[in-house]
């Protein structure tokens, strides 16, 4: 079997001393998968010239006309951004093997490459605590490195250090003269000093040996520098100097002394970089990954069964075992500081204990990712999170309302979000500065609704207040009135309800004056309320009709398994903030909570991760323990089939049976579907409660369907009907 995989590099431009030790490392990397298995990678190559402009052309190109599926490449940020508007046409994924600014979460997008708290950050505290806490900022001008230097400048100031000075050359830059001078003259005054470099490209040797010949008695620290650009430096000009790296090409393990050495045979002494390596595991990944999406049972495309692999998978690779984050498609990395010698080669001077979770800064990374771009959204509300494609289509109608007046019904089960999604509409309007006003109508007596509502004027009732009281309807004028549980309104002051949202005018309880209203209005519940106008019982089908202008229902969250983590993170970054202690979710844990069928959706999750959080006391990790035991036990929610212990091998590398909403809810059964006989009891005598359903069923028949007729009949209540008919799963309207 051959597969096309599109090789996107920068092998020309700026950046192309990168751009072409990656195609090394991918091209060796595919000899080997060829050379093992009867799956054979044919690699379509092309150069983006250092251009985002080249690389969004060749990338639609590479998914339209030369049909791959995968991309593996890019290097600067700009490139990414700029092929994601083809990733969203064709459906197509990238494998982006380099470290970037960590801001972004794309779900065609595997990021590869190290994020700061990865890499930049253990670099800043090392160079702090070991060198000065005074820092020059250097980098080329683009994305990452002003990105990053933006955060180091937080980190340093936070943590009681000093900016002397911040610079940015273009790409490609070999003069850094007038630099050099200012740092001379600030240096004098300031002799413990670094210099943190974010140069990339062929600026770097030239800035390190202006640096040299300046005679500065300080190192340069740098998170992007690599064997690569070390390599075309005298070995005076490199030495002493300090960076940072998830990979070193000296890092003394068996695994990487084998990938060193085979990477000398192919290509002589050419250096190994950070990422090369990245490069070549991610063509390892890749296959491994077309090896199990091969046995998925779901899965539109070939593409979309990558995506689902991939987010599961882990690497062993030349820089030790690597994890997936499934939440965000980010991998663990280890980080490694070291030192160049006189030999030009990097002495490894710290390590960190094990690989570091990438973390992500919860307000940048947004709220809701947005169905076109998935890019983020921002308000002051609690975050709307998701990436499911039904809950992205609620969100979309939601910005629709938004910008209109109109009245919008949200409807789902509880615990889904129908408030937060209310208060995400007001705050998308023109309203957002005016009030939003909230009244459950369930909590409320119904004697007391109508005062709640529309207020009352002095004297209108005994107990009444003496300047009378405004209701919600005035509270809420300019702004939006959120009505929750508005199945649960009485039906005559729903009719008062439907003349207020058509006159747009009210009066006080006991008063004459006729108060304008500019009002929107949002109402949720939890019932089906169409059930019950075809029922003639309970709500009004006027009233319906005028609320629904736009109906939204929100999915359970056993719909969105995808967002399980997204939103199990989110809960904990909440948390992380306010505990002294940084937690985060074992893969295996988060796998469990995948699994678990989530009766309560997003509010019973919400409350699982802050016990879980306080559970695990100390630890840093929360695992499969720090959870309620029924999420491991399949008592309440469905369980994944055990993985193979294979190559892949691991607790959350199952390969999933992918589940119908229909199949985790108890099915309805139709009035006329025969009852199997093991439903009868052992001696073939029917249960009291079999025989009570039966009686039902044949009284809803031949009542035609009336349930008030029905409930007359039976002797019963209609409240107690309907009790009965939830019981049994009966549904009244499956005739029609």
């Amino acid at each position: 079997m051959i597969k096309k995989v599109g090789l996107l590099f920068s092998l020309s431009g700026t950046i192309s001393l990168v751009g072409k030790g990656q195609l090394m490392a991918a091209l060796m990397a595919i000899d080997e998968v060829n050379k093992n298995t009867d799956l054979t990678f044919k690699p379509i190559i092309r150069d983006d010239k250092s251009s985002p402009d080249d690389a969004v052309k060749l990338a639609y190109s590479l998914f339209t006309e030369d049909r791959v599926d995968v991309i593996i490449g890019c290097y600067m940020s700009s490139i990414r951004n700029s092929v994601i508007s083809a990733l969203n046409e064709t459906g197509g994924l990238l494998l982006y093997p380099t470290l970037y600014e960590g801001n972004q979460v794309h779900p065609n997008i595997f990021y590869l490459g190290a994020v700061p708290n990865q890499q930049v950050m253990p670099l800043l505290c090392w160079t702090f605590h070991n060198i000065s806490s005074n820092f020059v900022l250097v980098g080329s001008d683009y994305i990452y490195p002003r990105s990053t230097n933006q955060q180091a400048r937080y980190w340093v100031e936070n943590s009681g250090g000093k900016i002397l000075l911040e610079s940015y050359f273009p790409l490609g830059c070999a003069s850094f003269g007038a630099f050099f001078r200012n740092l001379k003259k600030l240096t004098k005054s300031n002799r413990s000093a670094v210099v943190f470099s974010t140069l990339v490209g062929t600026s770097v040797p030239d800035f390190y040996a202006e640096f040299k010949r300046n005679m500065f008695s300080f190192p340069i620290v740098s998170p992007l520098t690599s064997e690569r650009e070390i390599s075309l430096m005298a070995k005076d000009v490199s030495s002493g100097h300090i960076c940072a790296s998830p990979y070193f090409q000296t890092i003394d393990t068996e695994f990487n002394n084998q990938f060193v050495d085979g990477f000398r045979r192919k290509f002589n002494d050419v250096p190994i970089s950070r990422e090369m390596m990245t490069t070549y595991g991610a063509v390892h990944q890749l296959f491994k990954a077309y090896k199990h999406a091969d046995v998925l049972p779901y899965g539109n495309n070939e593409a979309e069964k990558m995506r689902m692999v991939l987010k599961d998978l882990y690497f062993l690779g030349p820089q030790g075992k690597l994890i997936m984050a499934p939440n965000t498609q980010h991998l663990w990395q280890w980080c490694h500081i070291g030192r160049i010698n006189k030999e030009g080669e990097i002495d490894v001077i710290w390590s960190s204990p094990g690989p570091i979770p990438p973390e992500h800064d919860g307000p940048n990374l947004g709220i809701t990712i947005r169905c076109e771009e998935r890019k983020p959204i921002q308000n002051e509300c609690t975050p709307l999170i998701g990436l499911n494609q039904k809950f992205l289509d609620c969100v979309k109608v939601a910005e629709i309302a938004a910008a209109t007046s109109s009245s919008v019904l949200i409807t789902g089960a509880t615990g889904t979000g129908k408030e937060l999604l209310a208060r995400y509409i007001h705050l998308c309007s023109t309203r957002r500065q005016e009030p939003f006003v909230a009244i459950n109508c369930a909590s409320i007596p119904r004697d007391l609704m109508e005062a709640e509502l529309f207020g009352y004027d002095e004297g209108a009732f005994t107990g009444a207040k003496k300047k009378g009281n405004p209701g919600k309807f005035e509270l809420g004028n300019g702004g939006t009135l959120f009505l929750d549980e508005i199945g649960e309104m009485s039906r005559d002051l729903q009719s008062h309800l439907l003349r207020v949202i058509e006159d747009k005018q009210i009066s006080r309880i006991g008063g004459t004056k006729v108060t304008c209203l500019d009002v929107r209005f949002i109402a949720a519940t939890n019932k089906n309320l169409e059930l019950e106008i075809i029922e003639g019982y309970g709500f009004r089908c006027d009233l319906f009709y005028r609320l629904s202008v736009f109906h939204i229902h929100l999915p359970l969250l056993c719909e969105r398994l995808e967002d399980i983590p997204l939103l199990a993170n989110h809960f904990l970054w909440n948390f992380n903030r306010r505990g002294r202690v940084t937690k985060h979710f074992n893969p295996e844990a988060l796998c469990l909570l995948k699994e678990y069928e989530w009766p309560g959706n997003v509010r019973e999750l919400a409350n699982y991760v802050e016990r879980s959080f306080h559970l695990s006391g100390s630890s840093q990790e929360i695992n499969p323990h720090h959870l309620p035991a029924h999420l491991g036990s399949g008592t309440t929610g469905y369980r994944v089939p055990k993985p193979d212990q294979g190559e892949l091998a691991g607790p959350w590398q199952a390969t999933r049976k992918k589940l119908s909403p229909d199949s985790r809810r108890p099915k309805e059964r139709s009035l006329y579907e025969k009852r199997d006989p093991s439903d009868l009891t052992p001696k073939g005598i029917k249960t009291l409660m079999e025989v009570e359903e039966d009686k039902i069923r044949q009284t809803l028949r031949d009542s035609w369907f009336n349930i008030s007729e029905a409930a007359r009949i039976l002797g019963i209540g209609r409240s107690t009907l309907y009790r009965k008919l939830k019981r049994y799963h009966i549904d009244p309207i499956s005739r029609f």
